[in-house]
């Protein structure tokens, strides 16, 4: 691989890592309405920052698939670079149903899904990213 692939992936991976402090950021304050909008703001970013970083992570080794979550997912999973695809797969649902509409017992649902869930599996990705870079 290139340096200069190399230093794409680095740089991709760098925003992921951004993207991840800022919902964590989030998370750990104490829970309103306009924090809450924020941590799923901020999990919308953290999960595209991921997925992108997967693809070029992934196509820089060899790998052919789509520029799309829903491609770059099961790949990902067959690759090791994530545990569980399904729950990948749940969390680009979640991170797709955010940005078509707005309803408040939703919004607290999914912030719930995003301490429980989407953060570990971010941070289990980023872990995993750690050890391959």
């Amino acid at each position: 691989m290139s340096q200069e692939k190399i230093d794409r992936i680095d740089l991709q991976f760098e925003h992921f890592q951004k993207a991840l402090a800022r919902l964590q950021e989030a998370l750990a304050e104490p829970e309103s309405s306009f924090l809450r909008d924020s941590i799923i703001k901020r999990f919308e970013v953290s999960f595209e920052m991921a997925w992108k970083t997967m693809f070029r992570y992934l196509t820089n080794k060899g790998e052919r698939m789509a520029p799309k979550a829903w491609d770059v997912i099961p790949v990902a999973f067959e690759s090791l670079l994530i545990a569980d695809a399904g729950l990948w797969d749940k969390m680009r649902n979640f991170r797709n149903d955010t940005s078509h509409e707005y309803n408040e017992l939703r919004a607290i649902e999914l912030a719930a899904y995003i301490r429980s869930h989407a953060e570990p599996a971010f941070k289990a990705f980023q872990s995993e990213m750690l050890k391959r870079l």
